[in-house]
This record gives structure tokens, C-alpha cells and sequence, in this order.
């Protein structure tokens, strides 16, 4: 019962974003608004200068499931946010199981005034798609994704800006998530299965509350976009 169905882990989205910007560096922007690639000459462009920052969301982190994402701005108004989740706490002896692993992407639109001057700040409106599986149990009952859940959904938030590296980004989440479920429950030393169903769900999804820092320095991940 405690093995699930799908065993290989879940794809790397972090990783593969992580490559991505190494493999292909953003264009940077001199003091004057101009842009540069390493050694090629581009046209200038003062609203194309990359932002990116690092984030966790403080209520998962609170309820012991390690969170961490990173979001790049594609311009003024657009951005990626990727974020993945991982918790593999047990004590077999006490039929405790609190296990979660996934990931999801999700693409941003921001408006308002403030998000027109500080990237990743303000409003923002998205849509997400999500991949996870679990097993939790508490004693007597437990509940298993013997496969991957998946998810889609809109998203609103608000991103609180704290000092000129952090901010506090407000959201919630909601849409439609489905996949396979075994209720099952302790006995004699092995699992019983109660159920098998194919689980669906809409309503709300996720609450946010996340830490968000901008690293870097100068032009280079400055949360300020360039004035007019």
C-alpha cells in the first residue's frame, strides 16, 4: 500500500528553468537603458531588462512541507512562476504518513499602477497547471494518489512590497483537479484497502501567503523597472 503506483519523480521543472537560464543569459541593460548580450549588439530596450526572484510560501512551509519557486519577469506586464513541494514524513510505528510531492507552473499577468514601476509587484492575475501525488494518514485512515493528480486553474493575488529585496505575495488559487484515490486503513501490520475512486474536484485550490527576494544586484534582477 505505501509503494505508489508511480515511483519515477516528478518531472524537474525547477531544474529545466534553472538550465534554461543558464544555458541562454538574459540580455542586461547598461546605465544608459541600453542592451547587451555577451558581445552581440541588441536594440535597446529599457522595458525588456530580465527580472527574476526566489519564493516560498509560508503556509506550507508552516505545515512542515518544504516550498520553494522562482518566478522571471518576460516583460513590464508577464511572468513564469514555477513551484515545487516535497514532504516524506513517517513513522510507520505510529501509522503517520504525511507525504507530498509536485510542482506547477503558472503565467501571470500584472496590472495596476505599482506593477507598472517594480516588477513582480501589485496585481496580478494567472492561470496554472499542477501535478502532485500524496499519502497522508493519521491512525486510522489514510488517503493515497497510487498516480499523479493533476490540476488547472485561474489564480488572483496581491505582491505587498516589504523592502527593496522582498516583498509578500497574497493568492489563492482555483480550478479543477482530478485523479486516482485509495482510502485504505492499518491492519494486522499490512494496509487494507476501504476505496478506489477517481477523484475530482473544483472549487479552490491553494491559499498563498509567500515570501518573495529579488537577488542579484544593479541593473541585473533590480526589482525597479527603468523610468520613461
Amino acid at each position: 500500500m505505501k509503494q505508489n503506483g508511480c515511483n519515477h519523480h516528478i518531472i524537474p521543472l525547477l531544474a529545466a528553468l534553472v538550465v534554461a537560464i543558464c544555458a541562454n543569459p538574459p540580455a542586461h541593460a547598461d546605465g544608459n537603458g541600453e542592451t547587451y548580450s555577451y558581445g552581440s549588439s541588441m536594440t535597446s530596450c529599457t522595458e525588456c531588462n530580465f527580472k527574476f526572484s526566489v519564493k516560498t510560501n509560508l503556509l506550507h512551509d508552516a505545515l512542515l512541507t518544504p516550498d520553494f519557486g522562482i518566478e522571471l519577469s518576460l516583460a513590464r506586464r508577464w511572468s513564469l512562476s514555477a513551484q515545487g513541494i516535497y514532504a516524506w514524513w513517517s513513522r510507520p510505528a505510529d501509522n503517520f504518513y504525511w507525504r507530498i510531492r509536485g510542482s506547477s507552473l503558472e503565467f501571470r499577468y500584472w496590472f495596476g499602477r505599482i506593477s507598472n514601476s517594480r516588477a513582480l509587484t501589485g496585481h496580478h492575475i494567472g492561470i496554472y497547471g499542477s501535478i502532485h501525488d500524496y499519502d497522508f494518514e493519521f491512525g486510522n485512515t489514510g488517503y493515497q494518489a497510487p498516480d499523479m493528480t493533476f490540476g488547472i486553474g485561474l489564480s488572483y493575488g496581491y505582491s505587498l512590497k516589504l523592502n527593496n529585496r522582498l516583498n509578500l505575495d497574497f493568492s489563492l488559487r482555483a480550478g479543477y483537479s482530478a485523479g486516482n484515490q485509495i482510502k485504505y486503513h492499518p491492519e494486522c501490520g499490512t494496509y487494507v484497502c476501504d476505496s478506489h475512486r477517481y477523484f475530482k474536484y473544483f472549487g479552490p485550490t491553494a491559499l498563498e501567503i509567500t515570501l518573495v527576494w529579488f537577488p542579484g544586484r544593479n541593473n541585473f534582477n533590480n526589482p525597479e523597472f527603468p523610468a520613461y
